[in-house]
């Protein structure tokens, strides 16, 4: 402790900027580790205590997927003796047209069996809307809104609220107002009752409902209610607690915690270099007082538990602020998080309070102060090491000895042969990203050799520019490259990050809007939802001949797109007019005759499958595919393997007369329009939306409408490109900076020589910026070249976490070259402080003898 008073306390008073900038670097990582990981905890337990407040008293949930179930599977459920309560429920998302309100969370229920499931209190108005629910069916247009839905809109008992409904915009009257609380308090307040029957009708459900929640008799198990329920209902129905529909949440949010993970992990890599760095111009800076301290008898595990300990102080007050940064980002994530919830369920479960477990501030909390006892190790085991005599001189440069070099070589060499066959030899992700590690920490052990290698290249090139001062930065370069090793690999990996995933952005990209050309490639899609993804509305088949019969329309044909259940996840079902879809749109062919699987698909003699199901499922043409339904198991036939992009976890392509003997449901989700040649699709559309107008809720996207807007999904890659572009400057500058300082610390003498024998202040000045320069262009060097390796064990990498999404191999030049002017100007700005420190030394103390 007396060390620590005495040597370490002093130079963090004199260097209190350095030191907030090592502090900062742990600040980095540890704040985007905890908001990551706090916002994830807190949306998932609003999400699960959403799900608990909306099921109220319920056990079980019985449901089959999103194309629902027949409303005689309710009487078959009741005449259960394990059953005490059986009460069918519709769920699905209205629009209201109230501005800045968002959308409604509609709750079709049967008020004469819900009510022992859920508490409904009235908050005010007609009282016999709850005591007799026979009110409340005779008026078909009645809906129950919150208190706090009712307070923000200034509605109350006997206004009117508009809602969009599968016959068009609808006046529903407010005759019931709930009470804040309990169940109300879901989805922020925005949440709605009607009448089932009501509902089946606004939503065009036909005779249908979504699920039946269930209450077990007295004295039931769980477990036997459960198992009774699957028994009599059959393998096409889920039978699962309300708690269990958090398991799809994750999984629909799976690709969203791949990045954020990515994104953490990469944050506490730069916190590391930014430490290592910071503790490297320690280590430099007080050779002197460690030469002293060795000389007086200091042992070097006592030097070494200096610099350790230091780092362990710095880590805990970093993690500490890293946390409490960290809890106010979560916010915001949880905020962005909601923002996806909102395209996926059309309404988010509210403000997620961020309430983040005492585990998990430990946790991030002991990671922090690893990390930067770990970033802090090889400094201060060089500083143990060293020799009193030579930390008492003054100037002598660092230098990377022979036998360093040759070792480093040995390593890197044998973790990248390792690397090479565990990445090309194994299917196991484990083993995968093993290798993966083992080449980028063969790329940092050979960054000293390879940066000496480039600044020797370059040296000709700032001689050419500047004769004196350009060969003075460049020998410096050459002689410091372990010094500036730190700088030079931290930008190294962020620049190989920044290239991997624009590389990825690009090629998915491509193939994406590629798929997009030929799947969606009708004239106008007529739908319910303006992005086309929305099923909460659905049309009737009689819809067809109505399209049909407008002038201009050449061909109309059917879409029907539900997730299902199968094999324990859940899958898109994609159901459409199969000779249609043969003809008009015919997807990529991956594996089989194209003409063949068409042909009997349209039959009703098997099913198509997508390339990533297969890739998932380890299908092949020909297994068998076992598809739950109402009416029992659909097994069909694999006959074919098509390119899709439609869902992360596969799609099955179904004939729709199959669909429809099965499911007993012929709704539709979409219509796909083509015109005849020479008609105006301006006057077609105007007669679609014409002929609907009032009593049906669509939607007339054109081809380039559909796909702009998948096209900005696809184009968020690169929002995320610019972060990681961000981050990369980051490092340049306080990497470039703690370089700079150190070569100064290291080169006065030098400097002093070149003043005294009539250097001009402009060109020591020249000679430190361009040496800034030469850092950043032997960054962008190395890590342009990592990232051409990087980038092809990424799409490797998404390939085998995503299966089935095909990615090119497309270096992205464009983001190359326009990283080069970016990362050169961040290092000449942040060269300017050290040249003028290094203007302002005492020419005297520069030239004293060692």
């Amino acid at each position: 402790m007396i060390l620590y008073r005495l040597i370490s306390w002093p130079y963090v008073r004199k260097h209190v900027l350095r030191s907030i900038l090592t502090i900062a670097g742990i600040v980095i990582g540890v704040s985007v580790f905890f908001a990551m990981h706090a916002a994830n905890q807190s949306v998932f337990n609003a999400f699960q205590d959403t799900v608990r407040r909306i099921a109220g008293a319920t056990e079980l949930q019985i449901s089959a997927g999103e194309p629902g179930f027949d409303e005689g599977v309710l009487e078959r459920v009741q005449s259960l003796p394990e059953v005490a309560v059986a009460a069918p429920v519709i769920e699905a998302v209205a629009g209201t047209r109230l501005s800045g309100q968002g959308n409604l969370l509609i709750l079709g229920v049967d008020l004469t069996g819900d009510r022992s499931l859920r508490d409904y209190q009235l908050d005010s108005g007609d009282a016999a809307v709850i005591d007799d629910p026979l009110v409340f069916l005779a008026q078909p247009d009645s809906i129950m809104l919150t208190a706090d839905y009712a307070h923000r809109n200034s509605l109350a008992i006997n206004s009117t609220i508009l809602l969009d409904t599968a016959e068009g915009a609808k006046p529903f009257v407010v005759r019931g107002i709930l009470k804040s609380g309990g169940f109300t308090s879901a989805f922020g307040g925005n949440l709605a009752i009607m009448d089932i029957y009501a509902a089946q009708q606004v939503f065009g459900r036909g005779r249908r409902f979504d699920r039946i929640d269930v209450v077990l008799a007295k004295g039931v198990p769980l477990n036997d209610g459960e198992a009774k329920l699957r028994s009599m209902l059959g393998p096409g129905f889920d039978v699962q607690p309300p708690a269990s529909r958090g398991q799809s949440f994750q999984s629909l949010l799976r690709i969203y915690y791949f990045i954020l993970t990515f994104s953490s992990t990469f944050a506490l890599v730069v916190g590391m270099f930014i430490i290592y760095s910071s503790f490297s111009i320690a280590v430099t800076q007080r050779r002197n007082e460690v030469g002293i301290l060795r000389a007086l008898g200091a042992t070097r595990g006592q030097v070494a538990a200096l610099f350790l300990g230091e780092s362990a102080i710095g880590g805990l007050i970093g993690s500490a602020v890293g946390v409490l940064v960290g809890y106010g980002a979560a916010g915001v994530m949880a905020r962005a998080i909601g923002t996806i919830l909102q395209g996926v369920y059309g309404v988010t479960p509210g403000n997620a309070p961020v309430e983040p477990s005492i585990s998990l501030i430990i946790l991030t909390v002991a990671i922090g102060t690893f990390t930067s006892m770990l970033a802090a190790f090889l400094p201060a085991h060089k500083a143990a090491k060293g020799d009193p005599i030579q930390a008492l001189q003054k100037g002598r440069a660092q230098t990377l000895s022979k036998g360093d070099s040759r070792s480093r070589a040995m390593a890197a060499a044998v973790l990248a042969a390792l690397g090479f066959v565990l990445l090309s030899r194994t299917r196991s992700l484990t083993w995968f990203y093993t290798g993966y590690l083992c080449v980028l920490f063969a790329a940092v052990l050979l960054t000293p050799m390879l940066a000496r290698y480039v600044a020797q290249g370059l040296r000709y090139v700032l001689k050419w520019l500047r004769p004196v001062e350009g060969a003075l930065a460049a020998d410096s370069l050459i002689v410091s490259a372990p010094r500036t090793a730190a700088t030079v690999g931290a930008l190294m990996l962020s620049l190989a990050l920044v290239i991997g995933l624009a590389g990825t952005a690009r090629s998915s990209y491509n193939n994406i809007m590629g798929w997009v050309t030929v799947a969606l490639n009708s004239d106008f899609f007529v739908s319910s939802s303006p992005t086309l993804t929305g099923n909460n509305y659905r049309f009737p088949d009689s819809m067809t001949s109505e399209l049909a019969a407008i002038d201009g329309i050449e061909d109309v044909y059917r879409m029907r797109v539900a997730r299902i259940r199968y094999q324990g996840d859940t899958i898109l079902l994609v159901v459409a007019d199969m000779d249609k879809l043969a003809t008009r749109s015919r997807p990529k062919t991956i594996a089989g005759n194209s003409d063949e699987m068409f042909r009997l698909a349209s039959a009703g003699r098997g099913v198509i499958g997508s390339e990533n199901l297969a890739s998932l499922r380890g299908l092949k043409i020909g297994d068998q595919i076992e598809l739950p339904t109402p009416n029992g198991a659909l097994r069909l036939p694999l006959l074919g393997i098509v390119q899709e992009y439609s869902d992360q976890h596969g799609e099955v392509i179904l004939d729709r007369a199959l669909f429809q003997k099965f499911w007993n449901d012929d709704s539709v989700d979409h219509f796909r329009v083509f015109l005849k040649p020479g008609a105006d699709p301006a006057i077609v559309r105007a007669a679609i939306l014409q002929k609907f107008d009032g009593n049906r809720h669509i939607f007339v996207l054109s081809n380039r409408e559909v796909r702009r807007y998948i096209g900005g999904l696809a184009d968020q890659w690169f929002s995320i490109t610019w972060v990681q572009i961000s981050i990369a400057i980051l490092v340049a500058i306080l990497g470039i900076i703690n370089s700079l300082t150190v070569t100064i610390a290291d080169r006065r003498r030098e400097l002093g020589v070149l003043q005294a024998v009539g250097g001009l202040r402009n060109q020591i000045r020249l000679t430190i910026w361009m040496e800034a320069a030469g850092i950043a262009v032997i960054g962008l060097v190395l890590g342009m070249a990592l990232g051409a390796i990087h980038l092809h064990y990424v799409l490797e990498m998404t390939s085998r976490d995503f299966p089935g999404l095909r990615f090119d191999y497309i270096y992205p030049y464009g983001v190359a070259v326009l990283l080069l002017p970016i990362i050169v100007l961040a290092a000449l700005l942040s060269a300017i402080g050290p040249a003028e420190a290094a203007l302002r030394g005492s020419l005297v103390e520069a030239l004293e003898y060692e």
